[in-house]
């Protein structure tokens, strides 16, 4: 049986998949590869989070039929996400050792920075740095709320928790990010004026 639309909701796409149809995982791999990869970025960086997207949706494959409520597969491949990159920071031993770099996210602005613009240079490598000192869970939504635009409700779902742990998540993260851009941004401003 072929999949009828890419419009089709998640329970009618498990049940294809588990009556065989290839395709019909495939448009479930399109729907949510960005949210799994925004997982696996914040929690084990960038270089190595292709092949943790791949192997993730591998297990969920392997795994579609120990999913109980094929309409919450997002949540599924989700937890998948979290519990492979925890094993693997836990196999290479890294994860008590450094924060994640964001160097390795790629942080981009919508309009990119000028070479010559050192002070805005400047800044968003704070920024980079500090939502990498971030805790994994407030990186999670970061990402997955500004880079893969998704709304509180998908956010929940992809991340097994209630939208107000969302909404709190992505409110601490926030509040923690101002507080320290704002300290350096004064600290750079300072040293910016007397030059």
């Amino acid at each position: 049986m072929l999949p009828r639309s890419p419009h089709e909701a998640d329970d009618d796409l498990v049940r294809q998949c588990l009556d065989g149809s290839r395709e019909a995982f495939g448009l479930l791999v399109v729907r949510h590869s960005r949210a799994v990869r925004a997982i696996c970025m914040a929690r084990i960086g960038h270089r190595d989070a292709d092949d943790a997207v791949q192997e993730v949706f591998l297990r969920a494959y392997r795994g579609l039929g120990r999913l109980q409520d094929p309409s919450r597969f997002g949540a599924f491949v989700g937890q998948i996400a979290r519990n492979h990159c925890t094993d693997r920071l836990r196999m290479a031993k890294s994860a008590a050792a450094r924060p994640i770099s964001l160097d390795e996210i790629e942080l981009e602005p919508e309009d990119p920075v000028l070479p010559n613009d050192d002070f805005q240079d400047l800044r968003l490598q704070s920024l980079r740095r500090e939502v990498g000192r971030l805790p994994e869970s407030q990186r999670e939504v970061l990402l997955l709320f500004y880079f893969q635009q998704m709304s509180y409700a998908a956010m929940a779902e992809t991340l097994g928790i209630t939208e107000a742990a969302v909404n709190q998540r992505l409110s601490r993260a926030r509040q923690q990010l101002r507080s320290v851009l704002a300290r350096n941004g004064s600290a750079q401003g300072g040293a910016a004026d007397g030059d």
